[in-house]
């Protein structure tokens, strides 16, 4: 891998770590913690001199896969204490994936330090819907019984057990904890918000705690039906797609027909992200328990919190790891083409995965206008991100967009952490892209207010 670039555009005073935030920019930060998220989004609310009352502080996710882990999420903890001086005016937990929400109950202790005004939480784990309690329990109840057949086959027939399979077990016990710390706000008196696909919480005494802020929720949906299936209907099994020779092990299709492509339509001439690619999907042999493990995995992926953040004219779209499902509910439901036109920041969702950006909202996105950010790594997954979509995402920010695996780290054994693959889209660039800036373990973004 090539030495990374130095320098870049931003709209702070410099600092050997990267950059400070400033007083008249917004900043998005994307810590490189493995095959995981966590963002720091610090909006300017005062200006003049900078202190820790200078920027309100929301957190996306904290989380790594135990597969992926590079030894860096205490680290980043660290320093989000550190940037916010122990003040969060929101934390957000988007969906109860592992990579998502470990780091809530790894530094738990941790949190229940910080200052917190509001946590945020999809409407499934609302203790009080009678909707989400069954589906809670009915998700546990698989997961326990998953875990433990898996778990007795590794152990009876060495080698029966896909490690993809192991990977998505992984990822989807070990959070009840998690989930709990943040259902109690840390114990720090934060208000818990369960919100869902259509809310709207405007900014001041009547919203949330930022003044200027408001926040549209496109996602998740309270239908069942672009939720997932819990059982897959007979026929469904785990699919791959074979592209450049990657197998994708973490998706289940097939795709319906919306999300088929034309190569005869121009936009995806370029990129060469076409048709071919879906017919490409091939059913694999697997069995129904390995295809009912990774149709948990899109459930919960489908639930996750979909924020559109609107802030001094400013969109901010994070996604989560929201799939087809997720998506298809507010493209058919909430006014897209009022909304993917105006987007300045994307978070790229699930990693760069096939099955988590559908080309529509991708395309309606305004060409070179939004700078976009993909924390991803090819550990456990080497088929994420996905080669194509990498490139059009790249052509459709004109080359604003950085990925995590860019940023050199040293793992706990003294090698480096997972690097690009060869054919990896983009490639890295000699300068990075106007308005980031590289950290110890992190990309600034900033949006400049002035």
């Amino acid at each position: 891998m090539p030495a990374p670039p130095s320098g870049g555009a931003g709209n702070g005073s410099q600092t050997a770590a990267g950059q400070t935030a400033s007083t008249n920019a917004i900043r998005i930060r994307m810590y490189r913690v493995g095959f995981g998220d966590c963002f720091l989004v610090s909006l300017p609310v005062a200006a003049g001199n900078q202190s820790a009352d200078s920027f309100a502080h929301i957190l996306f996710d904290c989380g790594v896969h135990a597969k992926g882990d590079i030894g860096t999420l205490g680290k980043a903890v660290d320093n989000i204490a550190a940037e916010t001086g122990n003040k969060l005016a929101i934390l957000v937990a988007t969906h109860a994936h592992q990579d998502h929400i470990a780091g809530y109950d790894r530094y738990g202790t941790a949190f229940s330090k910080f200052q917190i005004g509001e946590v945020w939480l999809p409407w499934t784990w609302n203790p009080n819907d009678p909707q989400a309690v069954q589906l809670q329990k009915n998700q546990a109840a698989l997961i326990g019984q998953l875990a433990q057949h898996f778990t007795a086959l590794a152990a009876t027939q060495p080698g029966s057990v896909k490690s993809e399979t192991m990977a998505a077990i992984e990822n989807l016990k070990g959070n009840p904890h998690a989930i709990a710390l943040l259902k109690a706000g840390f114990g720090v008196n934060a208000k818990v918000r369960y919100l869902k696909a259509g809310d709207v919480l405007p900014g001041g005494s009547d919203g949330i705690p930022v003044p200027g802020l408001s926040v549209k929720f496109l996602g998740p949906p309270q239908s069942t039906k672009f939720l997932a299936e819990m059982n897959p209907p007979a026929g469904q099994h785990y699919l791959t797609l074979t592209t450049d020779g990657a197998e994708v092990a973490n998706a289940i299709e097939p795709f319906a027909d919306k999300w088929k492509l034309d190569d005869g339509n121009a936009q995806f001439a370029s990129s060469g992200f076409g048709s071919k690619d879906e017919s490409a999907v091939q059913e694999a042999v697997g069995s129904p328990l390995e295809a009912l493990t990774f149709t948990i995995n899109q459930a919960l992926n489908n639930e996750s919190v979909v924020a559109l953040m609107i802030y001094r004219g400013q969109y901010l779209l994070f996604p989560g790891d929201a799939q087809y499902g997720n998506w298809e509910w507010w493209l058919e439901n909430l006014q897209p083409d009022d909304i993917l036109p105006m987007v300045r920041f994307f978070k790229v969702a699930h990693h760069g995965s096939l099955n988590a950006t559908p080309v529509e909202a991708l395309e309606k996105m305004s060409d070179g206008k939004f700078g976009a950010m993909v924390s991803t790594q090819s550990t456990p997954w080497a088929s994420i991100p996905l080669v194509k979509l990498m490139q059009r995402v790249n052509q459709k920010t004109a080359g604003s967009i950085v990925r995590s695996d860019w940023i050199n780290v040293t793992l706990p054994t003294g090698k480096p952490a997972p690097v690009p693959s060869k054919d990896a889209q983009p490639v890295m660039p000699s300068k990075w892209p106007a308005g980031f800036t590289e950290g110890e373990f992190w990309f600034d973004y900033f949006i400049d207010l002035s």
